[in-house]
């Protein structure tokens, strides 16, 4: 029988991590010998705007084949309890392949928006074979929006994660940089953010007391392993474990936005026109209107985004553009802000020079005289507006824009994957996809 397990919650902000509790339940479900596994664990990242997430967002599934659908569960279940920090509001669920249809709307809006507890406990209640909650149970949410979210049509990524040993948890990470470096210089195309090029920042390692050791994220699971040859980390490796994941995908940001019902924390994306021009406020922060449907929106280009901040300022009143970002709610001092994750320019606005017109006594070119639009002869001070004018080319051509690396998101679709999406998955797993430190090689 082929069933989905949903795992979600199992970290704070004080530490853990949902998908080292998910090598640990792979551990356990190996070890009783009563399932395969007929997809590799999928990492799902859900709307990255919800303010009360741990760190991505993300919830972890399972897909596998198994009579023995309560011992299972169980194992999973004793692979959540281990790895259970405080305050958290665990969820485990599990439910056949046959319900799984009900459940993709569901996991659709979790991606954009924000899904109810109430209507979670009713799906589960309809679907599940299995559920289980800890603490309050928020958790329901993700580990049925994770299960629901199977990837088997669309676009998807992997990411391999490695783990690290007990006694360096909360430790600063030691990676080799030039090893970093190396991984794009070898593997050019196949991975992605790995490292930031505007700074040389290293990005594949976390900073929170998290056991991640280090990610990486790249099309195949043969380019992680290869990578993973070529990554130099300087302290032991407890574990790694390839995942599939929508991360890198842009899932979030497929939706169209209402502009006159702009909803806090969702997630989507507007088409407009500029309304003004850039404005730089303290801080380094940059905001812009876009008019939409009539109704302009406001957005924010933070600081962090470096260079990305400079287009919008090219940007011009008549440009035509996407935006697309997440809602920001509003506050006392500001209205609903849509935070900028990336610019699609659809239409440049032609921009017009006048030419200087030539004065009918003197024969001479005129210069200008400032305001009103007038030029003015130098030696017998006759005024004459412009009859003609010359477009000037504009140096901010029409594409699709993106911050650079360091500013993503977990679901930010770096520029280089545009044209490399994938339509479906083929059901096909290498046979390496995970390895435990006291188990030894498959």
């Amino acid at each position: 029988m082929l069933v989905h397990i949903g795992v979600d919650d199992t970290d704070s902000k004080m530490g853990g991590c949902t998908t080292y509790t998910a090598t640990e339940a792979v551990k356990q479900i190996l070890a009783i010998e009563v399932a395969s596994f007929k997809d590799y664990p999928k990492i799902i990242r859900l709307n990255p705007n919800i303010p009360w997430k741990t760190r991505g967002n993300a919830a972890v599934a399972f897909t596998l084949e198994t009579e023995r659908l309560e011992a299972v569960f169980d194992a999973v279940c004793r692979a959540v309890e281990a790895n259970l920090t405080t305050h958290v509001d665990a969820a485990v669920t599990l439910l056949p392949d046959h319900n799984l249809d009900q459940l993709r709307p569901f996991a659709q809006r979790a991606l954009y928006t924000v899904v109810k507890m109430s209507e979670a406990r009713t799906l589960c209640k309809k679907l599940c074979t299995y559920m289980k909650l800890w603490g309050k149970g928020s958790g329901l949410k993700g580990a049925l929006a994770a299960v629901g979210n199977d990837l088997n049509k669309g676009d998807y990524t992997y990411e391999l994660l490695a783990y690290r040993r007990r006694e360096n948890w909360g430790k600063p990470r030691l990676i080799d940089p030039q090893s970093v470096y190396n991984l794009d210089k070898q593997l050019t195309g196949l991975l992605f953010n790995n490292y930031d090029p505007e700074t040389g920042r290293i990005l594949i390692t976390p900073h929170g007391p998290d056991p991640v050791y280090f990610g990486i994220r790249g099309e195949s699971p043969e380019a992680l392993l290869e990578a993973l040859h070529i990554i130099k980390p300087q302290e032991p490796v407890d574990r790694w474990m390839i995942f599939r994941t929508n991360q890198g995908t842009a899932q979030h940001l497929q939706t169209e936005l209402n502009p006159k019902a702009l909803k806090s924390y969702e997630s989507g994306y507007v088409r407009g026109v500029v309304a003004s021009r850039a404005v730089v406020c303290r801080g380094g922060h940059l905001y812009i209107n876009i008019e939409v449907q009539s109704t302009q929106i406001k957005c924010a280009v933070y600081e962090p985004t470096g260079s990305f901040r400079r287009i919008f300022q090219q940007l011009v009143e008549g440009d035509i553009v996407e935006v697309a970002g997440g809602v920001r709610r509003a506050a006392a001092k500001h209205p609903k802000v849509l935070n900028v994750e990336y610019l699609k320019i659809i239409q440049l606005k032609k921009t017009l020079q006048p030419i200087k017109p030539i004065c009918e006594r003197c024969g001479i070119r005129m210069k200008s005289k400032g305001r009103g639009g007038f030029f003015k002869c130098r030696r017998c001070g006759s005024k004459k507006k412009a009859a003609e004018f010359v477009e000037v080319a504009r140096s901010l051509k029409e594409g699709v824009y993106a911050p650079p690396p360091r500013a993503h998101r977990h679901l930010t679709k770096p520029l280089h994957r545009l044209g490399l999406e994938k339509k479906s998955w083929d059901g096909k797993m290498t046979l390496r996809w995970y390895w435990f430190s006291d188990l030894g090689d498959l």
